[in-house]
Protein backbone atom coordinates (compact mmCIF):
# COMPACT_ATOMS: atom_id res chain seq x y z
CA UNK A 1 0.00 0.00 0.00
CA UNK A 2 1.24 3.81 -1.01
CA UNK A 3 -0.48 6.94 0.79
CA UNK A 4 0.34 9.78 -2.15
CA UNK A 5 -0.29 13.35 -0.77
CA UNK A 6 0.39 16.20 -3.63
CA UNK A 7 0.38 19.85 -2.12
CA UNK A 8 0.40 22.12 -5.11
CA UNK A 9 1.75 25.79 -4.56
CA UNK A 10 3.30 28.51 -6.89
CA UNK A 11 6.64 26.76 -6.67
CA UNK A 12 5.61 23.78 -7.74
CA UNK A 13 4.44 20.13 -5.81
CA UNK A 14 5.42 18.62 -2.60
CA UNK A 15 4.50 14.71 -2.73
CA UNK A 16 5.38 12.44 -0.03
CA UNK A 17 5.00 8.99 -0.36
CA UNK A 18 4.42 7.04 2.60
CA UNK A 19 4.34 2.89 2.34
CA UNK A 20 5.46 0.87 -0.24
CA UNK A 21 6.79 2.62 -3.59
CA UNK A 22 6.36 -0.74 -5.75
CA UNK A 23 4.22 -2.69 -8.60
CA UNK A 24 0.99 -0.37 -9.74
CA UNK A 25 1.79 2.08 -7.37
CA UNK A 26 4.81 3.15 -9.71
CA UNK A 27 2.27 3.92 -12.28
CA UNK A 28 0.11 5.99 -10.41
CA UNK A 29 3.25 7.89 -8.82
CA UNK A 30 4.30 8.16 -12.36
CA UNK A 31 0.93 9.00 -13.65
CA UNK A 32 0.44 11.63 -11.12
CA UNK A 33 3.43 13.35 -12.35
CA UNK A 34 3.37 12.97 -15.66
CA UNK A 35 -0.21 14.80 -15.34
CA UNK A 36 1.80 17.48 -13.57
CA UNK A 37 2.48 19.03 -17.53
CA UNK A 38 5.49 19.38 -18.86
CA UNK A 39 6.50 22.66 -17.27
CA UNK A 40 6.37 21.36 -13.67
CA UNK A 41 7.49 17.67 -13.30
CA UNK A 42 11.48 19.19 -12.46
CA UNK A 43 9.88 21.24 -9.71
CA UNK A 44 8.48 18.76 -7.78
CA UNK A 45 9.83 17.71 -4.06
CA UNK A 46 9.68 14.22 -3.46
CA UNK A 47 9.19 13.36 0.80
CA UNK A 48 10.82 9.85 0.91
CA UNK A 49 10.79 10.24 4.61
CA UNK A 50 7.58 7.78 5.11
CA UNK A 51 8.54 5.52 2.06
CA UNK A 52 9.31 1.80 3.51
CA UNK A 53 10.50 -0.05 0.42
CA UNK A 54 11.36 0.76 -3.22
CA UNK A 55 11.37 -2.11 -5.87
CA UNK A 56 13.10 -2.32 -9.00
CA UNK A 57 10.27 -0.32 -11.02
CA UNK A 58 10.43 2.57 -8.29
CA UNK A 59 14.05 2.57 -8.56
CA UNK A 60 13.98 3.35 -12.05
CA UNK A 61 11.06 5.97 -11.73
CA UNK A 62 13.03 7.72 -9.00
CA UNK A 63 16.00 7.37 -11.07
CA UNK A 64 13.93 9.18 -14.22
CA UNK A 65 12.63 11.88 -11.95
CA UNK A 66 16.29 12.95 -10.60
CA UNK A 67 17.95 12.57 -14.14
CA UNK A 68 14.61 15.30 -14.60
CA UNK A 69 15.59 18.00 -11.43
CA UNK A 70 13.18 16.96 -9.08
CA UNK A 71 14.52 17.02 -5.51
CA UNK A 72 13.98 14.49 -2.69
CA UNK A 73 13.26 14.40 1.13
CA UNK A 74 14.73 11.17 2.99
CA UNK A 75 15.15 9.76 6.13
CA UNK A 76 16.99 7.01 7.87
CA UNK A 77 19.40 4.57 6.71
CA UNK A 78 17.64 2.89 3.97
CA UNK A 79 15.89 5.39 1.96
CA UNK A 80 19.16 7.39 1.86
CA UNK A 81 21.04 4.28 0.59
CA UNK A 82 18.88 4.02 -2.27
CA UNK A 83 18.71 7.67 -2.87
CA UNK A 84 22.99 7.52 -3.08
CA UNK A 85 22.92 4.75 -5.31
CA UNK A 86 20.72 6.16 -8.13
CA UNK A 87 22.78 9.53 -8.00
CA UNK A 88 26.03 7.64 -8.39
CA UNK A 89 24.52 4.89 -11.54
CA UNK A 90 23.25 8.24 -12.96
CA UNK A 91 26.66 10.06 -12.98
CA UNK A 92 28.40 7.19 -14.27
CA UNK A 93 25.96 6.52 -16.84
CA UNK A 94 26.17 9.99 -17.88
CA UNK A 95 22.28 10.92 -17.43
CA UNK A 96 20.98 8.09 -19.10
CA UNK A 97 17.91 6.07 -17.68
CA UNK A 98 18.79 3.46 -15.18
CA UNK A 99 16.00 0.16 -16.14
CA UNK A 100 17.64 -2.08 -13.83
CA UNK A 101 18.68 -1.40 -9.80
CA UNK A 102 21.95 -1.69 -8.53
CA UNK A 103 23.64 -5.46 -7.68
CA UNK A 104 25.99 -6.12 -5.53
CA UNK A 105 25.10 -4.19 -2.81
CA UNK A 106 22.70 -5.48 0.32
CA UNK A 107 19.34 -4.39 0.27
CA UNK A 108 19.09 -3.08 -3.53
Amino acid sequence: MLKITIVRNAQGARVALAGRLVGAWVQEVRRCWMEAGAGHRDQWRVDLRETTHVDGEGKALLSEMLRRGVTFEARGCLMRAVLESLMDRIDSSNGEPLSQPARGRPGF
